[in-house]
C-alpha cells in the first residue's frame, strides 16, 4: 500500500462549535484499488474507511479546499 496524499484542514463541530483538525489520506493498494482514510482529532474512534474507484480518486484529489470533508456526510 502507498500513500498518494494526505491532506489537514480544520472543521467545526456543530455540537460543541470548537474547531477542530481532520486528517484525509489516500492510499493505492497493490491491486490497482484506492483505499480513502478519514480520520478526526475530535473524535479518534470515528475513523472512516472507504474504497472507492479511480474516478472517485481523482475527483478527491483534484477538490477544492471549500469541498475538503465533504465525504464525512
Amino acid at each position: 500500500m502507498k500513500l498518494l496524499i494526505s491532506r489537514t484542514y480544520p472543521f467545526i463541530d456543530s455540537e460543541s462549535l470548537v474547531e477542530h483538525q481532520a486528517r484525509d489520506s489516500l492510499f493505492r493498494t497493490a491491486g490497482e484499488s484506492f483505499l480513502l482514510h478519514l480520520s478526526s482529532s475530535h473524535k479518534p474512534a470515528a475513523d472512516r474507511l472507504i474504497w472507492v474507484d479511480c474516478r472517485a480518486a481523482l475527483v478527491w484529489i483534484n477538490a477544492v479546499p471549500d469541498e475538503f470533508g465533504t465525504e464525512w456526510q
